[in-house]
């Protein structure tokens, strides 16, 4: 942190007391919101806890090879990063921290098994929906936990498991971002300017998901009527098909969740088809998601992008050092600038961790995991993307971020402007509420 500027600015209008107070004067929890000169010269409350001396052993599946290792290598990024943040900060209540990383390709369970007969702590990931959903009993039964990076699909915790103990999410889910869209579309064009809507959205749970939400949200709010909604296979090598299926209804709003090299792949093709001049604005929750893979030719036209729960630029680097901390280390280390989903590895490994420390404080000993899962419920905590928090029905809930896809000749990659920010009470509903049956009571 920069000194000699006021408390305010020094924590990006957070005062020093207030941020103490709420990471629960953890040097720790300090260290990995990116504030780590706050503590200096403070004394270890935590020096006489029974704590082992082994490190903790933790273990990340996500995607390294191929189309969706676009989003997955920054969520490896991001989890390197909070764990080296640990570790060159006395670790957590002491202990360092080993992480291991395995391809998530489709073995999401048997990724899950092995770390847990490897005798790991705790366990991330993965990205895919379709992964998290089947992980999660066995999650359950072997009771160790899991903080999932993404694996965003709404109904995961409202309808299909409302009910665990283990498994816990760190990602915004797919209805705050869809919202989002929804809210970003209207402000661009106007509610009563968008009649007509289309979508071209991943074939599998997270964009069927998505689309559904991002549908009831826009007809509630404009009654605008669907011409079109395809669903390419991820990693499909060719939306041609879909793209002249857009241009011919000329739909005044396209809603796309494609992801990673999809992502890039559409705003390729889009372009050579001249999608951007048949409809009137694009907005994709997870395009910026592929900041690092596009080129500046690809972010022209109206488009607009969400960017989860983090988006460096927001607020300015200027007035939160602790994002432009970041965005140095990052850039220095792997040579990208960090997204969205390196938040969403930098985040999983730091909601554990600061919710290990905080029992190891309550309880003056390590925690068992069902103790642990405990503290995580309700349980808050900084990042360098501002404030978290992990609900009593095990879901991450961070504002919400979109802007318009711009470039930046200074971190010569995509970047956003105009970035609106939305709390999380605004595009999800209250806990214990089904988000269908909350956007159809607007």
């Amino acid at each position: 942190m920069t000194t000699g500027l006021t408390d305010a600015m020094e924590t990006g209008g957070i005062d020093r007391r207030t941020l103490l107070k709420t990471v629960g004067g953890s040097a720790l929890a300090v260290a990995l919101a990116g504030c780590t000169e706050l503590l200096e010269g403070e004394d270890d409350p935590l020096a006489d806890a029974d704590v082992p001396d082994e490190p903790v052993e933790s273990g990340l599946q996500t995607f390294t090879e191929g189309a969706p290792s676009v989003l997955g290598v920054q969520a490896r990024y991001g989890a390197e990063t909070a764990v080296r943040r640990i570790n060159e900060n006395d670790g957590i209540a002491g202990r360092q921290m080993n992480l291991d990383v395995v391809e998530e390709s489709d073995a999401y369970l048997t990724n899950y098994q092995q770390f847990v007969d490897d005798g790991k702590d705790v366990t991330f990931g993965p990205i895919s929906s379709s992964g998290h959903a089947e992980m999660v009993p066995e999650i359950e039964a072997q009771e160790v936990i899991n903080v999932s990076t993404d694996g965003t699909v709404t109904t995961l915790y409202e309808e299909d498991f409302p009910d665990v103990t283990y498994s816990f999410r760190f990602q915004n889910h797919d209805v705050m971002e869809a919202l989002a869209a929804v809210e970003q579309a209207v402000e661009v064009l106007g509610a009563d300017s968008i009649d007509t809507y289309a979508g071209i959205n991943p074939n599998y749970a997270f964009g069927q998901d998505e689309m559904e939400l991002f549908s009831a949200g826009i007809e509630q709010l404009t009654g605008a009527e669907e011409v079109y909604s395809g669903f390419p296979d991820l990693g499909t090598g060719d939306m041609s098909t879909h793209i002249t299926e857009v241009n011919s209804e000329a739909p005044d709003v396209v809603f796309s969740s494609c992801w990673g090299g999809d992502a890039t792949l559409l705003l390729e093709q889009g372009h050579a088809n001249d999608m951007f001049d048949a409809i009137d604005v694009l907005v994709g929750p997870v395009l910026y998601g592929s900041a690092n893979d596009l080129s500046e030719d690809l972010v022209r036209g109206p488009i607009y992008s969400g960017s989860r729960n983090f988006y460096w630029g927001e607020p300015s680097t200027d007035r939160w050092s602790p994002a432009a901390d970041l965005v140095d280390e990052v850039q220095s280390e792997y040579g990208v600038v960090p997204t969205a989903h390196f938040m969403s590895g930098y985040g999983a490994v730091t909601a554990w961790a600061t919710a290990a420390e905080k029992a190891v404080r309550l309880l003056g000993r390590w925690p068992e995991q069902e103790e642990l899962a405990m503290v995580l419920e309700n349980h808050g905590f900084f990042t360098p993307a501002g404030y978290h928090t992990i609900g009593a029905d095990h879901q991450g809930y961070s504002n919400a971020h979109f802007g318009e896809l711009t470039w930046s000749d200074e971190h010569d990659a995509a970047a956003l402007a105009n970035v609106n920010v939305f709390a999380a009470k605004n595009v999800s509903p209250p806990p214990g509420e089904i988000s269908a049956d909350w956007i159809g009571s607007w």
